[in-house]
């Protein structure tokens, strides 16, 4: 019976065990088998900026006569869910039979879960209702050499976290995901729910042109470049401009063969250098000259995991944002003196240690939840994101709205209503006094 690639994508960040780094790896290495994409990501908890889970085994249930599958994870990975709102991410490429799976069996533990107390970031203690996730198929996934599938594990963040106490003093942690199957899409990939690939952090391990390896947070990644790749940062104009060890950010489409294909190669750091990604919570001096912010994720993997992360600015710290995919012929500022709590950010340095100087700070995409404002009326191409102000983002931030913007190449999946409970991903900005505006780059339920 042939065999199938299934890339396990659980909208995460996979670390070393234990240090919320890179440490913890699944290699993804295409083979000449068909393909399903399983990816994983997260509908948001407000009140939670960041939430981890040890994955050590994952299997699928097989409908007779097809079998159930081995451990489809070969080691313990630490997965971050919060940065992943509204998007997915890559876990494991593994081979399996093909056939009928009507559910999957998770084995997880370690839960970590940080909320804001009074305005400062806290991790609680957390508990888990059975270290068994058990996930149904409705209907049951049928997988063939000739097709390759895309399986979506989106975990519902709101449903499985239970926070207990005001502050907040501990959390009960039942994870329960949402599956949904689609197609890859052919040629282009139009969206990360169908084989697009899109801001795959990590550093290279191997190149040999004309593909490269990207050991990410979650896992080990082979991509192949083309004539139409474009390399971007740190002085590259081509992969041989890239060394081993190299700080990377990639967007790719996935093939139909399976193979990862990248579109856009950034150099973000050397191998000396560090890089962390979380939400700001709070911004020292005006012009900014500093930073706290809540550590979602890090590239060198910190023993232990820092809840906090504090990062200088200073003037040779270059600012960008990362708009690609949306057709824009201008973007919000942001710099030293547009920069606020609760925006999501990346800070590279030059030496793998924090607190240190940013040489870069990106802005990062983030997704918001909040109810749809009736005036001024909601349209496809913008509305009034009304945002619950005892939400981590409305206590950080004191905005109780954001003006939404939806540009040409974003994903609208729903129309957004007058009332309608959305999720919204997208770059967040702020114009340095009080009004907070965000350009989506995907819009849906929540």
């Amino acid at each position: 019976m042939k065999k199938l690639l299934l890339v396990l994508i659980l909208s995460f960040v996979v670390f070393s065990a234990g240090c919320g780094g890179y440490g913890s790896m699944i290699t993804l290495t295409p083979s000449a088998a068909a393909n399903a994409v399983l990816n994983t990501g997260d509908a948001v908890n407000d009140q939670i900026l960041k939430f981890e889970l040890t994955i050590s085994s994952a299997t699928l249930t097989g409908t007779y006569p097809t079998p159930t599958s081995a451990n489809l994870i070969s080691k313990p990975a630490e997965v971050e869910f919060v940065h992943q709102a509204g998007t997915f991410e890559p876990l494991a490429l593994v081979s399996i039979p093909a056939g009928t799976y009507s559910g999957a069996t998770l084995i997880v533990s370690n839960p970590e879960v940080v909320v804001l107390n009074g305005g400062v970031p806290t991790s609680v203690p957390a508990t888990l209702s059975s270290t068994t996730v058990t996930v149904i198929f409705t209907p049951a996934i049928t997988i063939t050499d000739s097709t390759t599938s895309v399986i979506n594990f989106d975990l519902d963040l709101a449903a499985s976290v239970s926070l207990n106490d005001s502050p907040i003093t501990s959390a009960m942690v039942s994870p329960k995901f949402n599956v949904i199957t689609s197609a890859v899409a052919a040629g282009e990939n139009e969206d990360n729910d169908n084989g697009e690939i899109e801001d795959v952090h990590g550093r290279v391990t191997n190149i040999t042109v004309p593909d490269f390896t990207v050991q990410t947070m979650q896992a080990t990644i082979t991509f192949v470049t083309d004539s139409n790749t474009k390399f971007q940062g740190g002085g590259i104009t081509q992969l041989s401009d890239v060394k081993v060890g190299d700080v990377v950010e990639v967007d790719g489409i996935t093939k139909a063969d399976g193979t990862k294909l990248a579109s856009r190669l950034e150099k973000d750091g050397a191998s000396t250098g560090e890089e962390v990604e979380g939400i700001i919570t709070t911004v020292t001096g005006s012009p900014a000259v500093g930073l706290k912010i809540a550590h979602q994720l890090d590239s060198t993997g910190m023993v232990p995991p820092p809840t906090t992360v504090d990062v200088a600015i200073n003037s040779g710290t270059a600012f960008s944002v990362h708009a690609d995919k949306l057709n824009l012929s201008s973007l919000p500022a942001f710099d030293a003196t547009r920069i606020g709590n609760g925006q999501r950010v990346e800070a590279d340095s030059a030496t793998a240690s924090f607190p240190t100087i940013a040489t870069k700070l990106k802005l990062r995409e983030q997704a918001l939840v909040g109810t749809v404002a009736a005036s001024p009326a909601p349209t496809s191409s913008g509305f009034m994101l009304n945002i619950n102000p005892t939400s981590a983002f409305g206590t950080l931030s004191g905005a109780t709205s954001v003006a939404v913007t939806v540009p040409s190449g974003a994903t609208l999946k729903i129309a957004p209503t007058a009332g309608a409970i959305l999720l919204v991903r997208g770059l967040l900005f702020f114009n340095g006094t009080t009004t907070y505006t965000m350009i989506a780059t995907r819009e849906d339920h929540n």
